[in-house]
């Protein structure tokens, strides 16, 4: 699984769009920046997907234009965007930047499973604040000052983290199913 099949599949998932008009869609989000998503990657991954049938192309000539591609994402798609969506709320196995993907696209997925990956993250989140607790508790009066301070803020931030889940835990539960 990669974090370019996730975006392709949720922006089809939202309408059907061609290859460069993909892109575009990318740029206007500034995906490009924080979901790390460029022009070649997409047709790349455009095969790949039309090749497990996730997703299918139709030949489209709008006026006196060139023939292009519109894809447009199948059932199997679907199913797999909402595989990709739990995967990367979930972040079990994808690098930290790829939750926010998740969240860009959490249409993919249904309210039931999206609180249960957000509560799964916010237990993964804080048995991660116990250990650092643990290793803080046991070592500080041996610790320097700049390993406390890294702890410390460590704790915070997954602190912080946490309280950014419940609010998006509220704000899926408020929305209609």
């Amino acid at each position: 699984m990669t974090k370019n099949e996730l975006v392709v599949l949720g922006l089809l998932g939202e309408k059907p769009m061609y290859g460069y008009q993909l892109y575009q869609e990318i740029e206007r989000r500034e995906m490009e920046h924080w979901a790390q998503v460029n022009l070649a990657s997409i047709y790349n991954t455009l095969n790949i997907l039309q090749k497990d049938k996730l997703i299918e192309g139709k030949g489209e000539r709008p006026g006196k234009m060139p023939e292009r591609k519109v894809y447009h994402i199948t059932a199997r798609g679907k199913k797999r965007l909402g595989e990709l969506v739990e995967m990367a709320l979930n972040e079990q196995k994808m690098p930290e930047d790829s939750f926010i993907v998740g969240v860009a696209f959490l249409q993919g997925l249904s309210k039931e499973k999206i609180l249960d990956a957000l509560s799964k993250k916010k237990g993964q989140l804080r048995k991660v604040i116990e250990r650092i607790e643990k290793i803080y508790q046991e070592g500080c009066c041996k610790m320097p000052y700049n390993w406390k301070f890294i702890l410390e803020k460590g704790i915070y931030h997954l602190k912080v983290e946490m309280k950014h889940l419940d609010e998006l835990a509220r704000l899926v539960k408020r929305q209609k199913a």
